[in-house]
């Protein structure tokens, strides 16, 4: 029976086959670079690669275990040598290091030493029992990183391994903890005795003197290790493994006289090596490479392993389907309106539309120029003329030629809803508009002709079109086909009547222009802008993009050429205008220097008498309103394009009058949209592109940026003093990677995790540019797989340790939107290292009783009633910008009607459980109880009509560091919401109004609860009663308690007593006896 040595346990301890736990070898922790599994007889002679270093870059075998491709692909190897003894007794200090432990002589070392980090990775070995470079074999194996990057390998070797090739795995090396089996105990004693041959003989064998040590103090047996009868023969070496191969030229490890002699080969130049992947033309030429140990910069996690399909992505997180060219204009808007009508039901569509039309109303009545445009036209009609009305436009042009016809008018509308409110506004302004409901559109003339039969006199001398059927590109609502069909009708009615039109004309105007992003704080945002080019999904049906030209801050924005009409429209000659599509090439003349990337439309209405209302943007001379309904459609090309003063970009044009416009550039591109930048395809509607339009805002935010990058920095800084090392950070939603690179910019390790694969891409274009900077401020950035934060799990994958600090920044309006609260949930409980900060770490959700009325200004103004307007579009909430609508705050101060403790979030209650604070009451949300609720006391302090409630949230950064959308805050990537009443009523000075706030996962809901104060402050005091009454009965019940065990107590001790009576009772008795006998005697 062959002498083995004894396996220990990371304690030191004998190891024992079912009761010892640890990380223990098997044959499934060898890989050879065969394709098949390493076989034991294979691991008897294993040594360092001959032919180093060559072998690296040159040898297929190596490169197919560890390359990029590999079985076990790599991201790094380095050499590593037997520790020093400095490095022993800093980093080893207080525990042994065992053989076959490396595992867990890494973790002890990682535990004992501050900045030590613990490297997954593989031992690469070559079999020294086939020709050089034949075969590998590869151990799953951990070592440590010093904090200055220096990989140091505790782990006892033989003597003969002066040097190991470690490779760290790209993928991460896992090993499992587990209790000792007997095939693994057996499997050790081989491998123990494989490697330590020599010392196991010595240690069989009488010695006059101790074995020399080894370089670093390592022996050729541990001390820890004795010797021990194998419970199983060691295989029998072949004749090849008894002796080397005849190809080789020289033993792999010489005899121990020549290699005392021999000067040690010196492998610090190979500390540090890429993979050869990288090298193959200076490796087919033979030569090495050197590569600087790179310790800071960017890494893409991804890269070389194989795609996996992921989860869907949550709905909230793709890309935009609102946008123009017909899928979301206004007429489209209808129809939804008169399909969600048929609903018994108010569903979450009812809610969106009613937030739309109320916002197209909205800017439209406060659009004075629009107002004044077509009631100066309406004036200068002609006398007595009969006014066709197409559409209800924004309400005030339509009264205005109600009363100025004096019942010679009728209102088509393409909306059953519309049409209705149409006839409820006019009834409650005591004017005549009948009011005509054409379903099938104005576009077809039967019916359009049919509806003006019935209202329209034959021998009428004059018609009026009246029309506000415009979009951002002029064409999407339809206005061409609505007003020649119109005009159309109008004449096979009335052929002797002369037609009008308000307007008359209207012409679209194009311009070359560049709308880039380029940097925003600190870094470099220019591949953003890849993200604006035109859809390449062939499903889209638009292609331009609603924008305000003259409110892009933080943004380049530039015209680059004059502008250029590409149609125009005369409706008075209708019957000439043709409605086919046209398509032609357009020359767009140069005469700025810039990046051309899109083409800029606005259009400009007159009239016969000379009026004109334009949305032509401030930066090309024109005066738009400032809030128009109507924005400039910005057409984005397909690439960008370096334009110097005198050239000319030719771009192919198709122009529908009864759709929209579309364009292409022909002349050659500098840059090319990426192939991967793509609109997300749906199986009803597709998005204008790719991503959400918040994005594009979230880009001119520097305010919000600016708070972040103050609370990161200050998070980074304390934990690295904390810490003493740079700390780990997670960009949980990471979107372009912004708040993690500001981390890294102040030398932390950065994870980045983003779920959106198009916008990781993204992320990781940003990162490239932006490496360099982040490598000179010594940080490093980690790009996590595509995947959302709450899947990722410590010890699996990329993610070896904990996060010293998590930050994330997926808010919403509401708050809770976009999953912060799953999100900091899993990242607290499975992330967040102990002594770790979270950023948010708290959310505070405001309330504040407010008097805003939508259409007041309007109706102050223009002398109306649009009373009924807020009674057909009403909604719960709305999204809306309290600073732009005229308002009064009812109370000095809002109040927090939420709190919301990140760290501590609650579990989800059981149906019936109390949720509400302070109060035995359970509020449901939806189908679940909320996962808490409260009541909130207000004090009026400003007598006013309560319309609803402005709410707005604050999240909590720490150190002093707050983010907010409050009306206040000079943010600008989210809104306030308003909570309004279903009933306003007037309050007043000094009277208290309650409300009860309750949240779940996605969800904020307040309610206005409109308790009378008296019944308030009854149930207030019922509650407290309640409360005393209760404790008044637990303090009984603990009194009842007691006395019940001092009874106990007492009858214990009584019969104690009683027993000890008669115990001496007896012995007295006794002694007496005996007392007796001794006097008698």
């Amino acid at each position: 029976m062959a002498a083995a040595l004894m396996l220990r346990d990371e304690g030191g301890r004998e190891a024992v086959v079912g009761k010892s736990s640890g990380y223990w070898l098997s044959a499934d922790d060898f890989i050879a670079s065969e394709e098949v599994s390493a076989d034991e007889s294979e691991l008897a002679r294993l040594g360092f690669p001959r032919d180093w270093p060559a072998v690296y870059s040159s040898n297929s075998a190596l490169k197919s275990l560890i390359g990029k491709r590999g079985r076990i692909p790599s991201k790094r190897a380095a050499v590593a040598g037997v520790p020093t003894a400095e490095q022993r007794a800093k980093v080893a200090a207080g525990f042994a290091a065992h053989p076959l432990q490396s595992f867990a002589n890494a973790e002890r070392a990682a535990e004992t030493l501050a900045g030590v980090k613990v490297v997954q990775g593989w031992a690469v070995f070559e079999r020294l029992d086939r020709p050089p470079g034949a075969a590998f074999v590869a151990e799953r194996y951990w070592w440590n990183a010093l904090p200055d990057g220096t990989w140091v390998d505790l782990t006892p070797r033989p003597e003969a391994w002066e040097n190991l090739l470690l490779a760290e795995a790209a993928q991460g090396a896992p090993k499992r903890r587990s209790v000792l089996t007997a095939a693994e105990a057996a499997f050790a004693a081989r491998l123990l005795d494989f490697r330590f041959e020599a010392a196991a003989r010595k240690a069989a064998s009488p010695s006059p003197a101790p074995a020399p040590a080894a370089a670093g103090g390592v022996t050729s047996r541990p001390k820890d290790v004795t010797p021990a009868t194998s419970s199983s023969a060691r295989p029998r070496p072949t004749k090849e493994q008894e002796k080397p191969h005849e190809a080789v030229s020289k033993p792999a490890v010489a005899p121990p006289a020549t290699q005392a002699a021999a000067k040690p080969l010196d492998y610090s130049r190979w500390s540090c090596i890429v993979d050869s992947d990288d090298e193959v033309d200076e490796a087919a030429a033979g030569k090495e490479r050197m590569v600087p140990q790179q310790l800071f910069g960017v890494k893409d996690l991804a890269d070389g392993k194989d795609s996996r399909r992921q989860p869907p992505v949550p709905d909230y997180l793709l890309g935009n389907s609102s946008g123009g060219g017909g899928m979301n204009c206004y007429t489209s808007l209808c129809r939804l309106l008169d399909a969600d009508a048929n609903h018994e039901k108010a569903s979450e569509n009812t809610y969106r539309l009613a937030q739309a039309f109320g916002k197209i109303f909205h800017c439209g009545l406060k659009d004075e120029k629009r107002q004044r445009f077509y009631k100066d036209a309406i004036a200068a009609g002609p006398e007595g003329a009969f006014i066709v009305i197409l559409g209800l436009g924004s309400i005030l042009p339509a009264l205005e030629a109600a009363r100025r016809a004096g019942g010679r008018v009728v209102l088509l509308e393409q909306s059953a809803r519309l049409a209705n409110l149409a006839r409820e506004v006019a009834k409650a302004n005591g004017v005549s508009l009948p009011t005509v409901a054409i379903k099938e559109g104005f576009a077809k003339k039967e019916p359009l002709t049919e509806a003006l039969r019935q209202n329209l006199p034959e021998k009428v001398k004059h018609v009026v079109i009246i029309t506000e059927l415009f979009s951002p590109d002029l064409l999407s609502s339809g206005i061409v086909p609505s007003c020649t069909t119109a005009h159309a009708a109008v004449t096979a009615i009335a052929p002797k009547a002369k037609v009008h039109h308000i307007p008359k004309t209207v012409e679209l105007s194009v311009t070359p222009m560049e709308l880039r992003s380029e940097r925003i704080g600190e870094f470099d945002i220019r591949p953003f802008n890849a993200f604006r080019h035109s859809s390449s999904n062939d499903k889209a049906d638009f292609w331009w993009w609603a924008t305000r030209l003259d409110n892009q801050p933080d943004t380049k924005v530039g015209l680059l050429g004059p502008s250029q009409t590409l149609a125009g429209f005369d409706f008075d000659r209708s019957s000439e205008i043709p409605l086919d599509e046209v398509r032609r090439d357009m020359q767009l003349k140069i005469s700025q220097r810039g990046r051309l990337n899109a083409v800029a439309l606005w259009w400009t209405a007159r009239t016969s008498s000379g009026l004109e209302y334009s949305t032509k943007p401030g930066i090309a001379g024109g005066d738009p309103p400032s809030r128009s309904e109507w924005k400039q459609a910005v057409h984005y090309l397909a690439g960008e394009t370096s334009v110097f003063v005198g050239d000319s970009v030719e771009v192919k044009v198709s122009l529908t009058p009864c759709f929209t416009v579309r364009m292409m550039q022909i002349s050659p591109f500098s840059v090319e949209a990426p192939v991967w930048v793509k609109a997300p395809q749906q199986a009803k509607a597709s998005a204008t592109l790719p991503i959400l339009p918040y994005h594009f805002l979230m880009m001119t935010d520097v305010h919000r940026l600016q708070v972040y990058a103050d609370a990161i920095r200050a998070a980074v800084r304390q934990q690295r003093k904390r810490l003493g090392r740079r700390p780990r950070v997670l960009d949980a939603g990471c979107g372009l990677g912004l708040l993690g690179m500001t981390a890294a910019l102040e030398g932390a390790d950065v994870w980045l995790c983003e779920a959106v694969p198009q916008m990781r891409q993204m992320c990781r274009e940003v990162l490239a540019v932006n490496a360099k900077d982040i490598a000179e401020k010594q940080g490093l950035v980690y790009l996590l797989p595509a995947m959302m934060s709450t899947r990722l799990q410590v010890g699996e994958g990329d993610v070896t340790e904990k996060f010293d600090v998590i930050v994330s920044e997926v808010l919403d309006v509401w708050g809770l939107g976009e999953g912060v609260i799953p999100t900091m949930r899993h990242a607290h409980k499975k992330l967040l290292a102990k002594g770790g900060e979270m950023l948010p770490s708290r959310l505070v959700i405001f309330a504040q009783p407010l008097e805003l009325q939508k259409w007041s200004q309007a109706e102050r103004d223009s002398q109306v009633n649009l009373s009924p307007l807020g009674e057909t579009f009403t909604c719960q909430f709305e999204p809306a910008r309290i600073r732009q609508f005229p308002h009064r705050m009812l109370s000095d101060e809002p109040q927090p009607v939420l709190e919301i403790d990140l760290r501590n979030i609650p579990e989800q209650p059981a149906d019936g459980a109390q949720n509400v604070e302070g109060v035995e009451l359970c509020i449901r949300m939806g189908a679940k109880p909320a996962l808490h609720a409260k009541m909130t006391q207000m004090r009026i302090c400003n007598s006013g009509m309560l319309c609803g409630y402005g709410m707005w949230w604050a999240a909590d950064l720490g150190n002093g560091h707050v983010i907010s959308n409050s009306p206040s805050s000079p943010q600008r990537s989210w809104k306030q919401i308003i909570r309004w009443l279903d009933e306003p009523r007037f309050v007043g000075e000094g009277e208290d109004v309650q409300v009860l706030a309750s949240y779940n996962e996605q969800q904020v809901h307040v309610k206005d609860l409109a308790i009378p104060q008296e019944m308030f402050n009854q149930y207030r005091e019922q509650i407290r009663a309640e409360h005393e009454k209760e404790q008044q009965h637990q303090q009984q019940q603990q009194q009842q308690q007691k006395d019940a065990q001092q009874k106990v107590n007492d009858a214990a001790v009584a019969a104690a007593l009683g027993a000890a009576r008669a115990t001496a009772t007896a012995q007295s008795q006794n002694v007496q006896e005996y007392d007796d006998v001794i006097e008698v005697d």
